[in-house]
């Protein structure tokens, strides 16, 4: 076990953590490391961070040795980082950047006390622990061959149970005698165990993208698969959380209805035909003195009260809370807690969202406040990258607390703004920007000239929607088609068939076509003369299985409503991530093998194409890009890490920059922006082409 503190400060594994909390407070990640740019190619700008955040995904809340109530909070970001923060007035007591980790999975509390939690990406997932006497942080290790983590909880005994991704194992860690016990994989047809819980001394775990519920035995490992009516599981793929409370079981369903939570009797030995809609977020609160446990449901927080088996009103939706939580993604962390405040008397609950701002509600006098919490924040690189309809280059981010970013075209400087949680594709369209969002499929609209609101500005005006009918969860390709927006897709976890969707902006009305392709995701899209191009990947969503082997390129025909041909325009490749109009009238486009192509839809043929060796291993054909810039004729775009530009009349291949290059865009004085994992940075080409 190895302690987390900088390596300078290291001198023993406790002793130092313990007496110097302080040094903790001040760290903050290291900066990225400048690009390798292939000298003579042009001249590289490093613009600052692409997003800056803080990122609250995962949150626990406890009490520290004197008696402070305390929130443990994970922050995703490049590193993610581990804060503890005082949950009345939000001072930071110590923090940490988790070096090597982007993404937190869980916190939980021991009985004791100690903090567990789990962390993953790039890094394969580890269990940390973390100590609040000593404020020391530990490596516990992780799993061999499970990259995620995910829903921990402890039994009576102090044992900590949790499940895992990609080989739905259950997991358990015993403090006592420091020996992690792998129960194995709990299903084949299902990668995640994404629920777990411990119900009458038995642990009880949920699968996903393929719904099983299991009780297992802890000591001997017997797995008893539930019966789970029919009617619960419609439109549910995933069993996303297990609460025990009392003599009920609380088990929450994605994404059947709005995330809804199912009621199981134990002693009836039955589910109840009690259903609560709209549970996403933050795990249910313990009861409460009078046995009232607390969630939020419908961005609201709802009581339960377990004795009469009824929801009751918390007089929350009447506060101010309401709308001062509107703007962040959600809370992910929730508690009740006794501020021992004269205002907040009692029962306070207490919550902390995204964006790293603690709210608290009493129960008894109604009174609430936000109180903004010192969360350690960390740069995150850019997960898309597109262009305004004025030029201006846009930045989404990765499972963000809902920020975007855009890159001021005469000053230079980095805006952040509001944005989705996870924006996928940014296009222009018709004098408005449109941005893709994940999950469910989401496509908003707007006018960047006018003050910026998300929600309002840009609006939504596109959700496909994980469950029924569409089942479309990613997208990742959008071009303007005329009047209206074509949007090609991924479908949900486990399903095969992505669709091409024909949106009216103005209206909403859109036309949704899947299984262009058989079988086939839409990654890539261009539009020409009333016909929408795409790129198919032979992949769907995560944890499903390909029918098909080969990509390829379709031609859709707007005004028939009709797929006029698809062929297979590069033998063997398994994704098409690519395609561009030309000034030469050509599509042009590349492929997973890093072919780039010249595709003439005239003759139905390809023209011209040459092995680049830039090859893409994402399966949707993410983090590349390809454009045309008039100011030297030239393609530039990106793939395999690198930026790259190419003559489209001799097919040479100059790769600018050779690592690191996650996106690109061109804005519109033809300027090239490229980001990395951290970074944005502006490319400036030579005057002339070598």
């Amino acid at each position: 076990m190895r302690s987390l503190l900088p390596s300078g400060l290291r001198r023993g594994s406790v002793v130092l953590a313990a007496c110097l909390p302080l040094l903790l407070l001040t760290t903050t990640a290291a900066p990225a490391a400048p690009p390798a740019v292939v000298a003579t190619a042009g001249q590289v700008t490093d613009l600052g961070p692409a997003l800056y955040t803080v990122n609250v995904r995962n949150a626990e809340f406890g009490t520290l040795p004197d008696g402070t109530p305390v929130a443990y909070a994970i922050s995703n970001g490049t590193p993610a980082s581990f804060t503890v923060v005082d949950a009345r007035d939000g001072r930071r007591i110590t923090a940490v950047p988790l070096d090597g980790y982007t993404v937190g999975g869980w916190v939980e509390l021991a009985p004791d006390g100690t903090v567990y939690f789990s962390v993953r990406a790039p890094t394969p997932a580890a269990v940390f622990r973390f100590h609040p006497d000593t404020l020391r942080l530990e490596h516990l290790g992780g799993i061999a061959g499970e990259t995620a983590l995910y829903s921990a909880t402890f039994d009576a005994n102090g044992v900590l149970y949790f499940g895992t991704y990609p080989h739905a194992k259950l997991v358990s860690f015993d403090p006592a005698t420091g020996r992690f016990r792998d129960y194995g994989s709990l299903t084949t047809d299902a990668a995640y165990v994404f629920s777990v819980g411990i119900v009458a001394g038995k642990v009880w775990a949920g699968t996903g993208p393929v719904p099983h519920l299991y009780q297992v035995d802890p000591l001997s490992g017997q797995t008893t698969e539930m019966s789970v009516p029919a009617s619960l599981l419609e439109n549910t793929d995933w069993f996303i959380g297990i609460e025990p409370r009392d003599d009920l079981v609380f088990v929450r369903l994605s994404p059947r209805g709005t995330y809804d939570m199912a009621v199981y009797d134990l002693r009836r030995e039955r589910w109840l035909d009690q259903v609560i809609g709209n549970t996403f977020g933050a795990e249910p609160t313990a009861q409460g003195r009078d046995g009232t446990f607390y969630l939020m449901a419908g961005g609201t927080l709802t009581g339960y009260q377990v004795p009469a088996r009824r929801r009751v009103s918390t007089g929350f939706e009447d506060s101010t809370l309401p709308a001062q939580l509107a703007d962040a993604v959600g809370t992910y962390g929730m508690s009740l807690v006794d501020l021992r405040e004269p205002l907040f008397p009692g029962e306070t609950v207490v919550g902390i969202d995204t964006d790293g701002r603690l709210w608290h509600y009493n129960l008894a006098t109604r009174r609430s406040r936000i109180v903004p919490a010192d969360v350690l924040g960390s740069p995150a690189g850019a997960h898309s990258m597109g262009v305004g309809p004025d030029g201006t280059v846009y930045m989404g981010a990765y499972l963000s607390s809902g920020v975007m970013s855009r890159i001021d075209q005469e000053s230079q400087q980095v805006e952040q703004v509001r944005g989705p949680k996870q924006a996928d594709a940014i296009v222009s369209h018709d004098g408005t920007i449109a941005v893709s969002s994940y999950p469910g499929a989401v496509v908003h609209t707007g006018d960047p000239a006018q003050p910026w609101a998300w929600g309002t500005n840009p609006r939504k005006v596109l959700e496909l929607g994980r469950g029924e009918p569409h089942f479309q969860d990613r997208i990742f390709a959008m071009t303007s088609a005329g009047e209206r927006l074509a949007v090609g897709s991924v479908p949900d976890y486990g399903q095969l068939g992505g669709a091409l969707t024909l949106v009216d902006p103005a209206t909403g009305a859109a036309e949704v076509h899947r299984d262009v392709v058989d079988d086939q995701s839409v990654v890539s899209l261009a539009y020409r003369d009333g016909v929408v191009y795409g790129g198919t990947s032979i992949h769907g969503g995560l944890s499903s299985a390909p029918t098909q082997d080969q990509a390829r390129l379709f031609a859709w025909d707007v005004a028939a409503r009709r797929l006029a041909w698809s062929d297979v325009v590069v033998p063997g490749a398994t994704v098409i991530h690519e395609l561009e109009f030309g000034p030469d009238g050509l599509l042009w486009g590349m492929a997973d093998d890093g072919t780039v192509f010249a595709y003439d839809p005239g003759q139905r043929m390809v023209l011209r194409s040459v092995a680049t060796g830039l090859r893409n291993t994402n399966t949707w054909g993410r983090v590349s890009s390809l454009y045309h810039r008039p100011a030297d004729g030239l393609f530039y775009g990106n793939a395999g890490g690198r930026l790259f530009r190419f003559d489209p009349t001799t097919l040479a291949i100059e790769v600018l920059v050779e690592s690191g290059v996650r996106e690109s865009a061109m804005d519109g004085q033809g300027r090239i922006y490229f980001a990395d994992a951290t970074h944005v940075y502006r490319f400036d080409p030579a005057t002339t082409h070598q």
